[in-house]
């Protein structure tokens, strides 16, 4: 059982923090050699082996480090306080935050999970390229098919275009129950989608008893129901990010794409109403063929509405989207983009990304202090650039799992038909470890195309969900990548209307 206290209001580190510990030692950078060495040797083993002991309560051994730091608990020997203590030192020098912040932010529950979580996946897995973790470090939440919006290329079919399909969702008891249970298992982050969350009529309840269990808590919404009072509560309530869809730096493309006029008017005033609070504040964009040219405009928007950070969606042609597919970028038109995110991050700019490829392309276009950490925007290389081998690139199957509004556990919210477990019946520690398919999500072996042989596959390995939909086939190439130009034609053809899931010839592991 995790020890718990009253969780506090995180600042902006831990807003950032999203469960990655930086293992740093002065200004050199960390080699993959000299992490598995200093984690997997025998003396860390038997430490780690230390801390992860249970007390009579059932607490983990190192919860009595962090209630106690920096000082020794009488439990904890010697030799494994002073190498945890100084793996906790070397962390809070690197992420430069005052003694007593960092002390305070130990006792959040959210940073507990991930330590334990982390200490857990060393003991089972040791250090992997790319890693799998013992328990997702998120979990998005699919609350709803209720919308108010009826967006063309909406993954999940929510909203009106649907019908009625709300007497399918959990109930205000099942879904309590999945927030405990979420707890209980060393989950650190839940992320909250739709459909639109706020239209859920549970979602306020829901979401006080997940800030009581001190979960990490974001919200993935459309904007236009951020009143001053929704915004309020949101504040109160702890939530450290919130990103909000907008598609266009004018109402006309976002207002026809999302298929409500007045929709992008209403959007940005939610944004404001959110931008200058504690809440990490983020612009949702998600990219298509006919809108990715504005991108740096939306760059330029998303300054000056103050938000904190710009997260550029791939679009995926499923639910929705299936009907829809010719939206998709080509792979050319995705390397622009890519560059663009590139460039705005490298001149300050901060900028997320759902394409894995993001990592390629901050190697090869080559600025030497740059480096992306699992979709995230360019951080410092010699900081960073051990975890992006480790945990960058696709998290499915590793670090991410997703809850369908009827309790269906799915590998990711862009595979919404896809049920590997069920909220109701299954927990979720059975289903992340037993589910054979998420073992093979999880690693790169049998990957098809030049995803199976590619040199950047431990900071990409392309979106399995985007295989999916062409190809109806997990292990398939991302055809939104330049590399895989050939398997988008041969899917596309010459055609702008095209359906996918084509059989294309020579999907081969390993193929150019």
């Amino acid at each position: 059982m995790l020890r718990t206290s009253h969780p506090q209001t995180l600042t902006s580190w831990e807003v950032e923090y999203m469960g990655l510990l930086i293992l740093k030692k002065g200004k050199e950078a960390l080699d993959l050699a000299k992490l598995r060495w200093l984690l997997q040797n025998p003396l860390s083993k038997a430490v780690v082996n230390e801390l992860l002991e249970k007390d009579e309560s059932g607490s983990f051994r190192v919860e009595e480090l962090l209630d106690s730091y920096p000082e020794r608990p009488p439990s904890l020997s010697w030799f494994s306080f002073q190498a945890a203590n100084k793996v906790l030192g070397a962390l809070r020098e690197a992420l430069t935050i005052p003694p007593e912040r960092f002390k305070q932010a130990l006792k959040h529950p959210d940073i507990r999970r991930t330590i334990i979580n982390a200490l857990l996946t060393i003991n089972e897995y040791g250090v992997q390229t790319p890693q799998r973790f013992h328990a997702p470090l998120m979990i998005v939440w699919n609350l709803t098919w209720r919308c108010n919006l009826r967006c063309k290329h909406c993954y999940q079919d929510a909203g009106p275009l649907r019908g009625d399909k709300s007497s399918n969702e959990l109930t205000l008891s099942q879904k309590l129950d999945a927030i405990r249970q979420i707890a209980d298992s060393l989950v650190p982050t839940l992320s909250f989608s739709g459909g639109e969350p706020l239209m859920d009529p549970d979602f306020w309840q829901i979401a006080e008893e997940a800030r009581n269990q001190g979960i990490y808590l974001s919200l993935n919404t459309n904007g236009t129901l951020l009143t001053d009072e929704a915004a309020a509560k949101l504040v109160d309530l702890g939530f450290a990010y919130v990103g909000i869809s907008l598609d266009s730096p004018t109402s006309e493309f976002h207002d026809e794409f999302r298929g409500v006029p007045g929709a992008w008017q209403r959007t940005v005033q939610g944004i404001k109403r959110l931008a200058h609070s504690p809440v990490s504040t983020v612009l949702s964009f998600t990219v298509t063929k006919y809108n990715y040219q504005t991108l740096p405009q939306v760059f330029a928007l998303a300054q000056d509405l103050g938000v904190d950070k710009v997260m550029v969606y791939n679009f995926i042609p499923t639910g929705r989207g299936h009907y829809s597919a010719q939206l998709d970028l080509t792979p050319e038109q995705r390397e622009e983009v890519l560059k663009m995110m590139y460039d705005y991050s490298a001149s300050g700019g901060s900028v997320c990304s759902t394409a894995p490829q993001l990592g390629r392309v901050c190697y090869e276009f080559g600025h030497p202090e740059y480096i992306p950490l699992a979709h995230t925007g360019p951080g410092r290389a010699q900081q960073l650039a051990v975890l992006a081998q480790i945990i960058g690139g696709c998290g499915v199957g590793r670090a991410y799992l997703a809850l369908q509004p009827d309790g269906r556990i799915t590998p990711c919210v862009y595979m919404p038909d896809i049920e590997i477990g069920h909220i109701t019946r299954d927990t979720i520690a059975d289903v992340w470890t037993r589910s054979e398919l998420l073992k093979s999500l999880a690693s790169h072996q049998g990957l098809k195309g030049h995803c199976g042989i590619c040199e950047y596959a431990a900071v990409c390995g392309g979106c399995r969900a985007r295989a999916y939909a062409y190809f109806g086939d997990l292990k398939a190439p991302d055809p939104g990548c330049i590399k895989n130009r050939d398997y988008y034609w041969a899917a596309v053809g010459s055609s702008e209307e095209f359906c996918v899931q084509k059989d294309v010839p020579s999907l081969q592991t390993g193929t150019v």
